[in-house]
């Protein structure tokens, strides 16, 4: 099953979250460990977003060792589906909600570096 693996590659880089394309799978799915709930996103959409945003220090499994400071909306309502089909919507705070939207971004085709840049472009 596509999510076990991406949870056993995930637990062995001690990472929170992983999409499948970063281990070479084109599926729309990512798996999170956060605050210890586990979750297997497929399909995964942002729904509503806050008008609150926060910075972080992110890192990401595609650049070990990296970190950059992303802002990013403080929490989300999602919606996705387990690796049974089953649709979930609920809102994430704080980590879970930053884990969701960078693994998200991965889906779409958007690294950390990426969203840095984007953030930075007119600061000199």
């Amino acid at each position: 099953m596509i999510s076990e693996h991406l949870f056993d590659f995930m637990h062995k880089q001690n990472g929170i979250g992983l999409a499948a394309p970063q281990v070479g799978m084109s599926q729309r799915v990512f798996v999170m460990l956060v605050h210890g709930v586990r979750r297997a996103c497929f399909n995964p959409e942002v729904l509503q977003q806050s008008d609150v945003l926060a910075d972080f220090d992110e890192g990401c499994l595609s650049f070990p060792g990296d970190q950059c400071t992303i802002v990013r909306p403080d929490w989300v309502e999602v919606r996705y589906q387990d690796h049974q089909g089953t649709a979930h919507t609920e809102t994430l705070v704080g980590l879970q909600a930053r884990c969701f939207q960078h693994e998200l971004d991965h889906l779409d085709g958007v690294t950390m570096w990426d969203r840095y840049k984007e953030q930075n472009a007119n600061k000199s």
